[in-house]
């Protein structure tokens, strides 16, 4: 039993131990404080963490509990444990069988100095419950003296306990935007949409070890105009959970990767209306001059072919120039339709067969998925198609052709095929502009192109560009 001026004493040199730090780990000091200053000789202190009791400080405890490292006080199958998250401890209690005595007692283990109950208070404030402290001494069953005292002491605890959560959680607010920072700054630099997805799948694993990120599609009225947007998802793994302030960083990295997406898919849209521009002006160019210069030049190999019919040889050429030059003027005017009717709209294979109608190769088309193929992709799929079918026209000695088209979720792919003469690799610096061209245009979309052929056994063209947006 303790006098009204011991008691303020007490409560004086703990609310000073309290006041004093920012840790949890003051509370041992508490307690041995504690102890020191009242006729108690042992206490244990118990928090609870994320729905789970456990022991996080205690002082004196007898022999028989402290054995093993203290695994007889580990878990919570006890009597105060189970009465405080079953909600029926709410204020301090003066009579408790330990249970953890009574099985110790019952294996026939000594070593309990005659500790048989104990008198537990819950540390709470009026807003939360943070814990149990428990505290006993030899050969007493009754504490009701004490309790006033004791939940005195549990609320500067409870007190204490929240302010340095407090105190925790912003210290690991700041600790984590400080790291954050050079994350952030790495999105707004990202020039394209997988140097940007690379550099927060890297920013975020270094930000939440033990994490897993997988990415989503966005489903929201600002996302309408951009269906391959997407955003990072974090995952816990192996009992990894992440606190409040991770989580806040966690959205903030959100919001900006969200930003620096659709800066970027606005910027890719300005850059396709200029591409498309200078096309068009490109095209009508090609109209005014050249388109006329070759026109001029099929007029004129026809009227000397009627011209050069009693020479034989030179009709066979001049036949060959109106050929050629009458094959160029149809591409040249292809081309110009294409490009001033700007988008496609009957889709690549339709467009492709259409181009392979016009140059005389009869194409079979055929198309597999279902997944959206951004428009700037859609266009190089075109163009490399389009350079292939010229090339079976020019080389393969074959008027057909067979393109598929395969629309997997993570990637697209396009074939053509002939069974034409095919070629070495010795063949190919005849047509190597063509070819580097085909893989340059790939290679902006992070694509490739395979060409696979043997001389007589015809030859694929295979271009394979990863599809943003796909499921993870």
């Amino acid at each position: 039993m303790h006098d009204s001026s011991s008691q303020l004493e007490t409560l004086k040199n703990i609310a000073e131990l309290l006041n004093e730090s920012t840790n949890k780990q003051v509370l041992g000091d508490v307690l041995r404080k504690f102890i020191s200053m009242t006729d108690f000789e042992t206490g244990w202190i118990f928090l609870e963490n994320e729905s789970v009791v456990q022991l996080v400080a205690d002082d004196g405890l007898p022999p028989a509990l402290a054995r093993n490292q203290k695994q007889r006080m580990c878990g919570e199958d006890c009597h105060c444990v189970s009465r405080y998250k079953n909600g029926r401890l709410t204020k301090a209690t003066s009579i408790i069988a330990c249970k953890r005595i009574e099985q110790v007692l019952e294996e026939g283990i000594e070593g309990t100095e005659g500790i048989t109950h104990h008198a537990t208070v819950p540390l709470q404030t009026p807003e939360r419950s943070f814990g149990l402290f428990n505290v006993a001494m030899r050969h007493k069953t009754s504490y009701s003296e004490d309790l006033q005292l004791l939940e005195s002491i549990a609320l500067q605890i409870g007190t204490a306990l929240e302010r340095i959560e407090r105190f925790e959680a912003e210290e690991e607010w700041s600790k984590l935007l400080m790291k954050s920072h050079q994350l952030t700054k790495s999105i707004q630099e990202a020039d394209t949409l997988h140097s940007l997805r690379t550099t927060v799948e890297d920013g975020l694993r270094a930000l939440y070890p033990g994490g897993l990120i997988r990415w989503a599609s966005v489903e929201s009225d600002e996302a309408a105009d951009s269906p391959g947007s997407i955003s990072p998802q974090l995952i816990g793994l192996e009992g990894r959970s992440f606190s409040k302030a991770e989580l806040e960083i966690f959205e903030l990295v959100k919001e900006y990767n969200r930003v620096a997406e659709r800066k970027l898919l606005l910027s890719e849209k300005e850059k396709a209306i200029a591409r498309r521009e200078e096309r068009s002006r490109f095209a009508q160019d090609l109209h005014d001059s050249v388109n006329q210069l070759l026109f001029s030049i099929v007029l004129t190999s026809k009227a000397v072919s009627r011209s050069a019919v009693t020479v034989p040889t030179l009709k066979e050429q001049v036949d060959y120039i109106h050929d050629i030059s009458s094959q160029a003027l149809k591409e040249m005017r292809a081309l110009v339709t294409e490009e001033k009717g700007g988008r496609f709209k009957k889709g690549v294979l339709a467009e492709l067969r259409s181009y392979a109608s016009t140059i005389g190769l009869r194409c079979t088309i055929d198309s597999e998925g279902t997944t959206s193929i951004p428009y700037a992709i859609e266009e190089g799929l075109f163009r490399i198609g389009q350079e292939a079918l010229h090339n079976v026209w020019k080389h393969a000695a074959i008027g057909e052709v067979e393109v598929t088209l395969q629309k997997l979720p993570h990637q697209v792919v396009l074939e053509v095929r002939d069974e034409g003469t095919g070629f070495t690799n010795a063949d190919c610096h005849g047509r190597s502009f063509g070819l580097s061209g085909m893989r340059e245009r790939a290679s902006h979309h992070r694509g490739k192109v395979t060409i696979t052929s043997q001389p007589e056994g015809g030859t694929t063209v295979r271009v394979e560009i990863p599809v943003e947006g796909g499921d993870s």
